[in-house]
Parts: C-alpha cells; sequence; structure tokens
C-alpha cells in the first residue's frame, strides 16, 4: 500500500515537474518610459531650482540635494550612470504639467501625497521618501511661540500647493484667521518674509530648518515646534508605466534595504567580495537575478549605492548632522529604529 502511494506521489511530482517544465520564461518587462531613456541617453529629473537640502547648485555649480540624489539613484539603476542626469528646472506649479507632458520622466520637488493627486490626476507616488508635517517659522520679534499665537497673521504661500487649504482647515474650526500671501515660486518665500512683506513662512521643518540657515541672523528666527498638518512627500511619475513604477519604487526601497543591511558607498566592494549572507546577495545581484527580471541589470542597486550612498547616507548629507541644518532622522529613522522608513523583504 505504501509503495503504491509512493508510486503516486512520484507520478504526480513528475507531472508537475513537466507542467512547470513546459511554461515559457517571462518575457523581458516591458517599459515605453525606460526604453525612452535609455534611448535619450539620460534620465530626465525635474527639480526646484534653489530650495536647500532639496536641490541647489554648490560653489561648484554641482546638483545636491535630497531629492537631486533621488534622480541620481534613479539614472544609475536604469542607465547604469549616475551622471546621465538632465536637471529640468521648474517651480511646483510647473511640476505637475511638465511630467503629464512628458518633458520630464520624474517630478522631484517634494509633491505632498495626498489621495486627490493619487487617485484623480492621472500620476503615481513614490516611497514616501521623506514624513514630515507642516510647520511655522516666525520673526522673533513677533513674540510668537504657539499656533495660537499666529490668529491675523500675514503668511507668505507657494501658488498652486494645498498649504493654503491646510492653514484653513485648521484655522477655522479654532476661529482664527491669516491673511494669505501668494507667492510664485519657493525661490521667493524668504526674501519677502525678511523683506517683512509676511509675518509667517510655512513649510516643512527640514525645509524651514535649511532656509534659516541662509538668513542674514538666522537666531532671530524662530521654527514653531507645533505642526499644523501631516506632509508625506516624494517623487512623482505617470501612471500607465507598471514596469517604470516598479523600478522607481525598489529603487527607493533598495536604499532604505542598504541602510537597514549596513551596505554605504564605502564598504559596498567589501560586501561584495566577502558575503555570503543570501539576503545581501540577493540585494547585490549575486544571486536570483532580480533586476533582469525588472529590465536592469542585476546589480542595479550596487551601481545606486555606489553613485549615492544608502538612505541614512543622503538624509544626513541634505538634513543630518553633516549639514548646514543637523536635523535629527525623527520619524525618517529606520522602522527598527523607532522611525517609519522601513522596505519589503528582498526576495
Amino acid at each position: 500500500m505504501m509503495g503504491k502511494i509512493a508510486s503516486v506521489a512520484a507520478a504526480a511530482l513528475t507531472s508537475a515537474a513537466l507542467a512547470v517544465a513546459a511554461v515559457p520564461a517571462a518575457a523581458q518587462p516591458k517599459s515605453p518610459t525606460i526604453d525612452a531613456i535609455k534611448a535619450r541617453g539620460s534620465f530626465k529629473c525635474g527639480v526646484y531650482e534653489n530650495v536647500p537640502g532639496l536641490a541647489s547648485l554648490n560653489d561648484k555649480g554641482e546638483w545636491v540635494g535630497f531629492d537631486v540624489s533621488y534622480c541620481r539613484a534613479m539614472a544609475a539603476a536604469i542607465l547604469g550612470d549616475a551622471t546621465k542626469v538632465e536637471f529640468v528646472k521648474l517651480s511646483f506649479a510647473q511640476g505637475m504639467p511638465a511630467l503629464r507632458s512628458a518633458e520630464i520622466d520624474m517630478a522631484a520637488l517634494a509633491i505632498t501625497y495626498t489621495i486627490q493627486r493619487d487617485t484623480e490626476l492621472g500620476f503615481e507616488f513614490v516611497g514616501p521618501t521623506m514624513f514630515s508635517g507642516h510647520g511655522f517659522m516666525v520673526h522673533k520679534r513677533s513674540g510668537a511661540s504657539k499656533l495660537a499665537d499666529l490668529n491675523g497673521a500675514t503668511i507668505c504661500i507657494v501658488a498652486g500647493t494645498i498649504t493654503e487649504s491646510l492653514i484653513a482647515d485648521y484655522f477655522r474650526p479654532r476661529n482664527m484667521t491669516f491673511k494669505p500671501v501668494a507667492i510664485e515660486t519657493s525661490a521667493q518665500i524668504m526674501p519677502m518674509y525678511e523683506q517683512g512683506r509676511c509675518d509667517v513662512v510655512t513649510l516643512e521643518p527640514p525645509f524651514l530648518a535649511m532656509r534659516r540657515s541662509r538668513l542674514k541672523d538666522p537666531g532671530e528666527h524662530i521654527i514653531l515646534s507645533e505642526l499644523f498638518a501631516k506632509s508625506h512627500m516624494g517623487p512623482v511619475i505617470r501612471e500607465g508605466d507598471a514596469v517604470f513604477a516598479n523600478v522607481v519604487r525598489w529603487v527607493h526601497f533598495g536604499l532604505v534595504t542598504a541602510e537597514e543591511m549596513g551596505i554605504s558607498a564605502d564598504n559596498i566592494d567589501a560586501v561584495l567580495r566577502d558575503t555570503k549572507d543570501p539576503e545581501k546577495r540577493r540585494f547585490l545581484g549575486l544571486e536570483a537575478n532580480i533586476g533582469s527580471k525588472m529590465g536592469l541589470t542585476d546589480d542595479f542597486m550596487v551601481k545606486v549605492v555606489k553613485a549615492v550612498g544608502n538612505y541614512g547616507d543622503i538624509w544626513e548629507t541634505t538634513y543630518g548632522m553633516k549639514s548646514p541644518g543637523k536635523l535629527p532622522r525623527g520619524i525618517n529613522a529606520l522602522a527598527r529604529d523607532g522611525g517609519l522608513q522601513w522596505a519589503p523583504n528582498w526576495r
């Protein structure tokens, strides 16, 4: 009886094996966006012209910043060369139209993730690459120390953003009022604020801290500790190209995974040479052929990490202790360290 069961089981396994063998190998994934990027030989990335920490030119004329690093990471993954980026300078209001018309491949403009933008506008969000909230900075001479002190304040706001509606939603139920001063580009905010044309300026605290560091007298300006709204930010791409969306999404997850694994630009060659950890070997493209199944090279994350480091490296040099802002990671720390940044399993 046992022999009969064994024979039946063996026959079933053989049939299953033949069925699997008969299934054709998966076709190379097709992406019109990636095909266009490779044909062009560059990744077109929309960035702000001069927002310290996010995107700006250093004294050598080189693009630097948090979002700039993500642009370079995408070029490294898709083209194998992080220098093959065409940075397109855009205001916030120009970003989504430029993306819709395919003037750019990705808008790296710290766009806040909202249900309307995600479901109604034909765009897809990556990340969030940064978790934050909306806050206020005031002149020290104003005497304001909390949100309740801002009743009747004049507030500078970039036109086309959701900021004005967020402030209104917070102020109205508290019987508070404010006077919005619409500004065309984010680069105009601080000069107008410093000139006293508005009492208050509002941005996410990381951006406020970086901009305060560039004012004539940073000590004369206070960033209030209270936040009035959530802000989940990240790069944005067009909907309709699932293969490209997977690549962009997993480059972000890869940057986080590299930090989780302790892999950085400084040690990646040693890890490549020495590691026997199967998870790290999959991540580095030494096993499993994950990259080629995405339409990339298997070692695409090696190229990314060598170019820009891991997520923690990007944070520290743009907003953290190696930057003028010297901001703590806070909720952008890894989940294991009490933050919100984490990545799915690399398998």
